[in-house]
């Protein structure tokens, strides 16, 4: 991998909120959510519903479009005070899934990234190109370092990390309690610099 300069992902800036914006790739278009999308996403989650319950806590907590527009709210709330976001996952101009950054550290230049897709959304490659989209904005806007987790037992998940190029850093036992059970999870990362080399 070459030298890269700092400056080319503007870690002299001191961040006072996300530029959000839509971002289009080859398959998919990353754009954040607002309230019009309450109705499309709430209708995504149900109709995967039990797809999703398999390894992510949250679908329970989304039974009403109400229940939706309350998450986009916060999501957008998050990214005023820049220690969060979410754009929607959309392919042809319908919405496949979320992709979010969390736990953002201005100080240390790193956040979390998760990601999700709808059941028949799943198998397509869009996982990979959204998390690659998100990536190259999370280190525009002056992050340095995204970090991921995916459950030992979704292979389909840690399969999207490695095609982004993350690299494995271990396992986390016990990381997360889902369902009454504790799961290990296993960690990756992505730098900046990973991503410019990867190009």
């Amino acid at each position: 991998m070459g030298e890269t300069s700092e400056n080319e992902f503007n870690f002299e800036i001191e961040p006072c909120e996300f530029s959000l914006q839509a971002v289009d790739g080859d398959h998919v278009v990353l754009r954040p959510l607002v309230e019009a999308d309450a109705q499309s996403l709430f209708e995504l989650i149900d109709e995967s519903r039990e797809f999703l319950q398999v390894h992510l806590p949250w679908p329970d907590e989304c039974t009403s479009v109400e229940d939706v527009s309350a998450r986009i709210d916060s999501w957008n709330m998050q990214a005023e005070m820049a220690n969060g976001a979410c754009w929607g996952i959309f392919e042809k101009e319908k919405i496949a899934g979320c992709i979010m950054l969390g736990w953002v550290q201005w100080k240390h230049r790193s956040a979390t990234v998760s990601y999700w897709l709808g059941k028949h959304f799943c198998g397509r490659g869009l996982a990979t190109e959204a998390l690659l989209l998100a990536a190259s904005e999370a280190f525009a806007m002056g992050l340095n370092r995204l970090e991921l987790t995916a459950s030992v037992r979704n292979p389909k998940s840690i399969a999207v990390a490695r095609r982004a190029g993350f690299v494995e850093e271990g396992l986390c036992r016990e990381y997360e309690r889902l369902h009454g059970k504790f799961e290990d999870h296993v960690r990756f990362s992505l730098l900046a610099r990973d991503l410019l080399g990867a190009e």
